[in-house]
């Protein structure tokens, strides 16, 4: 299945498990490990499969200025937030089943780790 739609088969040895119609639109999806803030309440992106200085440059301002909850992705880990971007720009955030009750928690854990700018989480 395509790892962004979950509608098609992804073509074989593609490099983000995407299907014909995904690649074509150039729609990837990135995600996020999400774990307990160490200073206090609240949630951090401890994992991604895009670095901070990568998440910073090119998802920065659209974080900052998206203003829709999450949707809820079945198909998610725990504590998994996923990002899905068509080409350079944000389609949707979609999170694990867990954090559908904590929006506002994922969201600004994403946005904080956005400002980040170390090359490592």
């Amino acid at each position: 299945m395509c790892r962004v739609c979950q509608k098609r088969p992804e073509i074989p040895e593609e490099r983000h498990g995407r299907c014909e119609a995904c690649a074509r639109a150039g729609r990837i999806a990135y995600r996020f490990r999400l774990a307990s803030a160490r200073g206090g309440p609240g949630l951090a992106v401890r994992a991604g499969e895009m670095s901070p200085r990568a998440l910073r440059q090119k998802l920065r301002e659209q974080l900052a200025a998206w203003n829709q909850p999450p949707g809820t992705r079945r198909q998610l880990g725990l504590h998994e937030v996923e990002l899905v971007v068509a080409r350079d720009r944000l389609e949707t955030v979609r999170g694990a089943p867990d954090l559908a009750g904590r929006p506002d928690e994922v969201m600004e854990a994403l946005r904080t780790a956005a400002e980040r700018t170390e090359a490592a989480w």
